[in-house]
């Protein structure tokens, strides 16, 4: 016969959560992870941050000549290395937009890679007609790699092309 006020308490088995030794024993691993993994994100961080700065300027290029066919004014994209900003300029409003670059990345117009010098500015032209001046500009980082800026003067699109190497 059972009374309903006479039950005996059962301990449980397992308590749920996990020990303070095994949370060390994982945050311990997980840094060893993150340490070993870290040292190889740098090479690959910079290649990602020159690549993505001469996307962003060939589309500034692609804007910049977009509207010059749409509105019918001439609009030039300048290049200031020492200030790493490129700007977008129209005929008649002045400046459009400044886009910034990251620290770090130079910009060689082709003369000047021949040369050996930098200018204070670069100025591309896009006149109402849609067509450009094939040129090629240069993108490098501080390890040494670059990426080349091609206007293409039968497309009138810039093409953005890693370099192998140093140049």
């Amino acid at each position: 016969m059972l009374s309903v006020g006479n039950r005996t308490r059962r301990p449980k088995r397992h308590a749920a959560g996990m020990t303070l030794l095994e949370l060390v024993v994982v945050i311990t691993i997980l840094t060893l992870m993150a340490g070993l993994v870290a040292p190889r994100m740098g090479p690959w961080l910079e290649a990602w941050k020159l690549r993505s700065a001469a996307e962003r300027v060939a589309q500034t290029f692609r804007y910049a000549r977009s509207r010059a066919l749409f509105e019918q004014h001439f609009y030039v994209v300048q290049i200031l290395p020492q200030q790493s900003l490129v700007k977008v300029l129209q005929q008649n409003s002045g400046v459009i937009r400044e886009i910034p670059l990251p620290e770090g990345i130079q910009i060689i117009e082709e003369e000047e890679l021949a040369a050996r010098r930098t200018p204070e500015v670069f100025s591309f032209i896009f006149p109402p007609s849609g067509e450009v001046e094939e040129k090629n500009l240069w993108l490098r980082n501080s390890q040494g790699r670059t990426v080349k800026i091609h206007l293409n003067f039968l497309l009138g699109s810039p093409g953005v092309e890693i370099a192998e190497g140093g140049s």
